[in-house]
C-alpha cells in the first residue's frame, strides 16, 4: 500500500487527499477502505466521501468539524499498518463487439497488429477493477485494459456516442451510460441500463466493483436490452 500523501485544501469545506499523478488497484482499494472507515467514525460535520483515481476529496462543515481534527482522523486511516479490505461486487456485462456496435474495434486491432476476434477476446479476457465514477452519471472508470489495446483517446472527439457503448483510452474502459459527445475509441456496445434518471437508482456500478466483460451475439443483445427496458439489470456474481 502506498503510503505517500498530501492534504490539500479545496475552498473551506472540502479536503483532497492526494497521493499523485500515479493510480494503481492498491492504492485505489486503500482509498475506499479510508473512506468507509472515515464515514464510519460518524464526526460531527463530516459530509460525503469522493474516490477517484488516487486521491479522496472529504466535504465538511467547518463550523462543526476542525480542519486539523478532519486531517489527524484521515491520517491514521491512511497510516502503513492499515490493510487495504477487499471492496465491491463483481458484475458480468455482456458486450456486442465490432459491426455498428464496435466502429472502432477493427481500427483498434489494426494498430495492435491482432484480429479484431483477438482484441475482442482480449478485452473481455480480463477481471476489472472500477477505480471511480466521473464525467457522467453512472460512467464508471474501469482498469486496467491488456497493453496491446492501450490507446490514447482519438484525435477527433465524437458528437454522439450512443447510451450503451463500450470503449477504451490509454489502460481505461468505460460504459456510455447516456448518449453523449465522447473521444474514446467504441469496441463494442452493451445492453445493460447503468443508470436511469427516471428510475432514481444510483448507478449500478460502484467504486470497488469488479468487472467482466461477457461477449454476446446480436440476437442475445437484443434480447437483452428488452429485458434491461423492463428492469433487468445483472444481478452480482456470487463468490465474485
Amino acid at each position: 500500500m502506498r503510503t505517500s500523501f498530501t492534504f490539500i485544501d479545496c475552498g473551506e469545506s472540502a479536503l483532497l487527499v492526494d497521493f499523485g499523478p500515479h493510480y494503481c488497484k492498491a492504492t485505489s482499494l486503500a482509498i475506499l477502505d479510508a473512506s468507509e472507515r472515515l464515514a464510519a467514525t460518524l464526526l460531527p460535520g463530516l459530509g460525503e466521501c469522493v474516490p477517484a483515481l488516487s486521491s479522496l476529496t472529504v466535504y465538511y462543515d467547518p463550523l462543526q468539524l476542525a480542519r486539523e481534527r478532519l486531517i489527524e482522523e484521515a491520517r491514521s486511516l491512511f497510516a502503513p499498518s492499515q490493510d487495504a479490505a477487499a471492496h465491491g461486487r463483481t458484475f458480468e456485462i455482456p458486450v456486442l463487439y465490432g459491426g455498428e456496435a464496435g466502429p472502432d474495434l477493427d481500427s483498434v486491432a489494426g494498430t495492435a497488429g491482432i484480429a479484431p476476434e483477438e482484441a475482442a477476446r482480449l478485452h473481455a479476457g480480463t477481471l476489472y477493477h472500477v477505480y471511480m465514477l466521473g464525467f457522467l452519471p453512472g460512467f464508471a472508470y474501469i482498469g486496467s485494459i491488456p497493453e496491446p489495446l492501450r490507446l490514447p483517446r482519438r484525435s477527433t472527439p465524437r458528437a454522439r456516442v450512443p447510451a450503451g457503448s463500450v470503449a477504451i483510452a490509454s489502460d481505461m474502459t468505460a460504459i456510455y451510460p447516456l448518449e453523449s459527445p465522447g473521444g474514446w475509441h467504441l469496441i463494442g456496445w452493451s445492453p445493460v441500463v447503468l443508470w436511469d434518471m427516471a428510475r432514481q437508482d444510483r448507478p449500478l456500478l460502484q467504486p470497488g466493483d469488479r468487472v467482466r466483460f461477457v461477449p454476446v451475439d446480436a440476437g442475445e443483445a437484443t434480447a437483452l436490452r428488452q429485458r434491461s427496458q423492463d428492469g433487468w439489470r445483472p444481478a452480482p456474481v456470487e463468490g465474485g
